[in-house]
C-alpha cells in the first residue's frame, strides 16, 4: 500500500515538473511589440515636494540656531545679567511678603530663598566679572 502511495506521487512530482517547464512555452515572445513606456506624471511633483520639506526643514534648524545663539548672547550679555539680577530681587521680595502674610511654609520658604539667593550670587560674580573685563 504504501508503494501504490509512493509511486503515486512521484508520479505527481513528474507531472508537476513537466508542467511548470511547459509554462515557458507560452511566455510571450521577446520580438513583439512592447507597450510604451509613459513617465511617470506626478515623478515632477513629488521631488518638488521632497525639495519643499527640504528646504523648510534647513529653515528650521538655521532658525532655531539664531535663537540659541541669540538667547546664548543674552543671558552673557550685560543686560540679560541685569535682568536676571532684577528678577532674583523680585523673587526674594516676593518670597518675602508670602512669608509674613503666612501663605509659604517655613521650611518651603527657606529653599526658596537659599536657590534664589544661590543663582543672584552667580549672576553678581558674572556681572562683576564683565565689568572687570571691561575696564
Amino acid at each position: 500500500m504504501k508503494m501504490h502511495l509512493r509511486s503515486r506521487l512521484h508520479a505527481a512530482c513528474w507531472m508537476a515538473l513537466w508542467i511548470l517547464r511547459g509554462t515557458s512555452g507560452f511566455a510571450q515572445d521577446d520580438n513583439t511589440p512592447r507597450s510604451a513606456e509613459v513617465p511617470n506624471p506626478m515623478g515632477i511633483h513629488t521631488w518638488f515636494i521632497i525639495l519643499v520639506i527640504g528646504a523648510f526643514l534647513a529653515w528650521c534648524i538655521s532658525y532655531s540656531l539664531q535663537l540659541q545663539k541669540e538667547a546664548l548672547k543674552r543671558r552673557t550679555s550685560r543686560e540679560g545679567l541685569l535682568l536676571l539680577k532684577k528678577r532674583g530681587l523680585d523673587e526674594i521680595a516676593k518670597l518675602e511678603s508670602q512669608r509674613e502674610a503666612g501663605t509659604i511654609s517655613e521650611q518651603r520658604y527657606q529653599r526658596q530663598f537659599n536657590n534664589t539667593k544661590i543663582r543672584l550670587a552667580k549672576v553678581l560674580k558674572q556681572i562683576e566679572q564683565l565689568r572687570d573685563a571691561e575696564l
